[in-house]
């Protein structure tokens, strides 16, 4: 069985707000792969396939309608060949109406998912947590440089070259799952004091 994820992680690697993933549920837009209960609140995991269809709803030209919408959710997620006015030749989806056929090119998105795909599980293996280093807090392996304080500079758009000069030890796919991490916001419970970085001037 292929992987799932949690909204939060979905919409981090379909680089969407979490929010319209979770209108898209509640309007039956989209069908989570897997739902289970924990207490009164319904957990819904999401595929692959599932965030691309998300991704491919988000980046759409123009806007569909609930019918549109349910035949590209039929050809993306359950791999119908052609349904309705619409089709999958090769990565791409095209919409055919009389004389007039739109053909909306997903070679591009599939491949930035999968990147992030890759990305995110690369990183998970990455980060450890050891109560002898930074209180338990998580770390990039062998450093003391907290995933969430690097996250955190993302949130608050610091430039990546910026982020990289202030340290040095994170490679640029360290730097690659941090700005996806820091798209899940904020882990909950109290926030920790924020790491001080001191440039150190250039001698003249």
């Amino acid at each position: 069985m292929s992987e799932l994820y949690s909204v939060r992680e979905a919409a981090a690697i379909a680089e969407v707000p979490a929010k319209i993933i979770r209108i898209a549920l509640e309007k039956k837009v989209l069908t989570s792969s897997s739902q289970r209960k924990v207490g009164q609140a319904v957990r819904h995991e999401l595929s692959v396939r599932d965030i691309l269809f998300t991704k491919l709803l988000w980046e759409f030209p123009f806007s569909l309608s609930k019918t549109h919408k349910m035949a590209l959710e039929e050809l993306v997620i359950r791999r119908n060949h052609a349904v309705h006015q619409w089709q999958m030749k090769g990565p791409d989806l095209v919409f055919s109406s009389g004389e007039i056929t739109v053909s909306v090119e997903c070679k591009n998105i599939r491949r930035r998912l999968a990147q992030n795909v890759v990305a995110f599980h690369w990183g998970k293996r990455r980060i450890t947590s050891d109560p002898s280093i930074m209180n338990g807090e998580p770390v990039f392996s062998g450093t003391r440089i907290p995933l969430e304080h690097v996250a955190a500079l993302f949130r608050k758009n610091v430039s990546e070259k910026e982020i990289a000069e202030d340290f040095p030890q994170l490679s640029s796919r360290d730097l690659y799952f941090a700005r996806l991490y820091s798209q899940l916001g904020p882990r909950p419970g109290r926030p920790r004091k924020s790491l001080q970085i001191r440039r150190k001037e250039k001698a003249a």
